[in-house]
């Protein structure tokens, strides 16, 4: 244990356990509310109220969890991303291979699950408007591709310390919400206090600092890495600046900058060794840039407007290995903005927001050419008997999203024996995304013997034949020769876009009638992409049981409809931009081929999920308990699937591949979670806490919409013993069954030191390995055993040390210690070499001064 851990352990070893008030209002948009009530004066003006994680008694049918501003900037933070703040929801489940001991360099924002739904069919919610990337979320992850430009499903990379609150529906979503089969995030930003102020902070994080789980046998590779996969060296910095304040007339303003940067030294070739003429050691870079500025006004009798606006672009520079010249830039994110104007007249309140959102997703390259070389005394950089350089072409991919929203609330109004809490709405939404290749893009090969480069038309060829002296005789060229190109892929300059129209009408009723409370709506949405209208029910119910709301039980039945991506019709015809050609001795380039499309479009059905939902909250000895279950039915998903190509225009391939709604799943959540109802004193040591526990299974017969769908989908398996269909198998990602959390916070008041800490366990997750095959009713089926990974828990820490200088100013120091004890987490071992463990014991250092 080095100094540094054992002086964070002998700090963290005053610390006291106890809970705060938790706030019962009875909507999300009180939270804003609250968070908008900080700004009061104060004697200090980082005090904050009570208020921690809102938990179910905010939400009266149980749909989800609350996290305020001042939780959110207590909590263990790492890179800032949204998914670090989600781990206390124990609906959340997350990517295994997202952060491991192999690539801690990396910054991107973890795919999460939420009730068993896939990554991509979350809705990310921001002041309004939505940042979902739709272009190609689930596509290829690889970086190095010639067709394929990785995106992420987050639009954009939210830091954290822009949200003032952070709410998740993850079951009994109101009939306001669409668009998604597993959640919604919805963020708030920031509202501004009343006094001017703000804050300046660094945060850094290196990899000199931590510890690096590597399996032996992989550990010389990890070190000698030219791969973004394998991560031995980084060092992470963040700059992050905040002004806020308020007008005399009431007018707020909130403005942050903020930028987190990731410097990744790898090797320029691969196994170690070294090129004569180019680059041994070149650097990838991860960048986060953010800026956001938010306003808002109220004139105190019924009109209230605020407007936000947030460019967070994302830049990412790789290289290829083994290439000179092989530098290429991931540029993605964007603007997202919105402006909200509620009126409230009489008993009515009208709720507009006008959102708009513009993000890419695009590749810029240090050349627009490919060339595999054969080594020789000009192409002298390579280490192998090929000298390869170049990249892989300009690509742009944009999403553009303008929409608008309007709710029609009514203030609760007596019918009957029942109170009845209107809600009406609409939306509309003008989207549309495109796939752009900028420039003709040339991937020049197979390398042939010539003693000229003169072609017969009297040319010379500068681009593609060299005269100098190959070094090696291989395959085409002859030792001490020059060399030529005999075939050259065109990647053609052009576009694809698509188009949709989105609209939506919902409506439901809150009804009370003496301790039942009942809510039932319905929300219908439309396209122009699918040419489809769903109608999805959605009911929820709660029963106060003993009338003083210390019992509640509650029950839904609920239809969410997700959304159909542009990257289905954004696949079609992508394949003909390529032009194949070649050439012989005479150096002549002549067209053989323009690649058919392995892609058509089809129409598809919007997937669904139906749920089951049933929960129980309980007051008692001072403590909030709450139990949920959540049974979810997933239908008309989508995935690939190769058919024979009937159609004889020549567009398209003999075979052809096309999305489907072949794809199914179920998911069932138990879900629990208990903290104090009052908050814990000694002196002036104050504690809050939350425990939640889960028990997921998820059963799927596809991992995402580019898996490949076969018949032995359908056929019998023999899982641990039991025959059962192979599209009934466990699913191998966002599965863990069994996870415990448990989050934090102690403020020694006095001395203004905190303490936060956050300690998860979750049980092995579910592999799979063949054991043979078996005849059952004369046919040859699989034999499949699980294979359960052991159990990981992590304790993360950190403590912050604040002193108060003159004129309510603040400077602190705060050191955060993730996988606090250096716990070997193991992820998966297929082999020796890919052996794969969790991070181990690393720190963040972060220094700030608030004024």
């Amino acid at each position: 244990m080095n100094r540094l851990t054992l002086a964070i352990g002998l700090a963290l070893s005053a610390g006291l356990l106890h809970a705060e008030e938790r706030s019962t209002v009875a909507s999300p948009s009180s939270a804003v509310a609250a968070d908008a009530s900080s700004a009061a004066p104060a004697p200090s003006i980082y005090t904050y109220d009570p208020l921690k994680v809102i938990g179910q008694r905010l939400f009266p049918y149980r749909e989800g969890m609350t996290m305020d501003r001042r939780y959110i900037e207590e909590q263990i933070r790492g890179n800032g991303d949204i998914g670090t703040l989600l781990r206390i929801n124990p609906s959340v489940q997350f990517d295994e291979t997202a952060a491991t001991s192999r690539n801690m360099g990396e910054i991107r924002p973890a795919d999460i699950s939420i009730n068993g739904g896939l990554y991509y069919q979350n809705a990310f919610v921001l002041d309004g408007a939505g940042f979902n990337n739709d272009t190609a979320p689930g596509g290829s992850t690889l970086a190095a591709s010639i067709i394929d430009v990785p995106s992420h499903t987050q639009g954009i990379a939210l830091d954290a310390s822009q949200i003032g609150t952070l709410t998740v529906y993850d079951s009994n979503v109101p009939a306001s919400y669409g668009g998604f089969n597993g959640g919604v995030v919805e963020a708030e930003s920031r509202r501004a206090r009343d006094a001017f102020s703000g804050s300046v902070v660094m945060r850094m994080q290196r990899s000199v600092w931590n510890e690096m789980h590597i399996a032996a046998p992989a550990l010389q590779n990890f070190e000698e890495s030219s791969t973004e996969s394998l991560q031995p060296r980084y060092d992470k910095y963040q700059l992050r600046a905040t002004l806020e304040g308020r007008t005399r007339n009431g007018l707020g303003l909130s403005g942050t900058v903020s930028r987190l940067r990731s410097v990744i030294p790898l090797r320029g070739y691969t196994s170690g060794r070294n090129s004569v003429s180019d680059e041994n050691e070149k650097e990838q870079v991860r960048e986060n840039t953010s800026a956001s500025l938010r306003a808002d006004w109220s004139d105190g009798e019924g009109l209230e407007v605020s407007a936000s606006v947030n460019y967070a672009p994302t830049d990412e520079r790789y290289f290829i290995a083994n290439a000179k010249n092989g530098y290429y830039d991931l540029e993605q994110g964007g603007p997202v903005a919105s402006l909200r104007v509620n009126y409230q007249r009489g008993d009515w309140t009208w709720r507009n927001t006008l959102s708009y959102s513009d993000l890419d997703s695009s590749r810029r390259s240090q050349t627009d050419y490919w060339k595999s070389w054969a080594r020789s005394s000009e192409m002298d950089w390579g280490v192998t008997t090929l000298s390869a350089e170049g990249s892989w072409g300009n690509i742009d991919q944009r999403n553009r999203n303008l929409g608008y929203k309007l709710v029609l609330e009514r203030e609760p109004v007596r019918l009957g024996i029942g109170e009845h809490r209107l809600q009406f709405g609409l939306e509309y939404r003008d989207r549309s995304a495109d796939y752009h290749r900028l420039n003709d893009h040339s991937s020049y090969l197979n390398p042939a013997a010539t003693r000229t480069c003169t072609a017969s038309d009297g040319t010379i060829d500068r681009d593609g034949c060299s005269l100098s002296p190959v070094e090696t005789t291989a395959s085409g060229v002859i030792k001490g020769r020059g060399q030529y190109f005999t075939r050259r892929n065109v990647y053609r300059e052009g576009a694809f876009n698509v188009d949709n129209r989105e609209w939506a009408l919902f409506a439901q009723d809150d009804i009370r009638l003496g301790r039942w409370s009942l809510r039932p709506g319905v929300r219908v949405d439309g396209d122009s992409l699918m040419g489809r209208t769903t109608v999805a029910p959605r009911l929820a119910t709660s029963w106060d049981v003993f009338g003083d709301r210390d019992t509640l039980l509650t029950a839904g039945v609920n239809r969410y409809y997700g959304r159909n991506l542009f990257a289905y019709k954004l696949r079609e015809g992508r394949e003909r931009l390529q032009l194949e050609q070649r050439r012989g001795a005479d150096l002549i380039w002549r067209d053989v081929r323009t690649s058919p499309a392995d892609y058509r479009f089809d129409r598809l059905r919007v997937p669904y999920s139906d749920e089951l939902a049933l929960g129980w909250n309980q007051r008692w000895a001072g403590l909030d308990l709450s139990l949920k279950y959540v049974r979810r039915e997933n239908r008309d998903e989508v995935l690939r699937e190769t058919i024979l190509n009937l159609d004889d225009s020549g567009f398209y391939d003999t075979r052809v591949n096309r999305y489907s709604n072949r794809g199914r799943s179920r998911s069932q959540t138990y879900t629990a979670s208990v903290s104090p109802s009052r908050p814990l004193r000694w002196g002036n040591v104050v504690t809050s806490a939350e425990a939640a526990f889960d028990y997921t299974d998820v059963r799927r017969n596809y991992s995402d919409y580019e898996t490949a769908y076969s018949e032995a989908l359908e056929d019998w398996v023999r899982y641990q013993g039991k025959l059962i269909r192979a599209n009934e198998l466990p699913a191998t990602s966002f599965n863990r069954p069994w996870s415990a959390r448990l989050a934090s916070q102690t403020r020694f008041e006095s001395i203004g030191l905190l303490w936060s800490n956050f300690l998860r366990y979750r049980s092995g997750y579910r592999g799979r390995q063949s054991l043979g095959r078996e005849v059952f009713e004369g046919k040859s089926i699989s034999v499949i055993d699980e294979v359960a990974y052991p159990d990981t828990w992590t304790w993360d820490s950190s403590v912050e040390w604040t002193l108060r200088l003159p004129h309510e100013q603040q400077a602190y120091a705060r050191v955060e210690a993730q996988n606090l004890t250096n716990r070997s987490n193991l992820i998966s071992s297929a082999t020796a070499t890919t052996t794969v463990y969790e991070p181990g014991r690393s720190y963040w250092l972060e220094l700030g001064y608030r004024f």
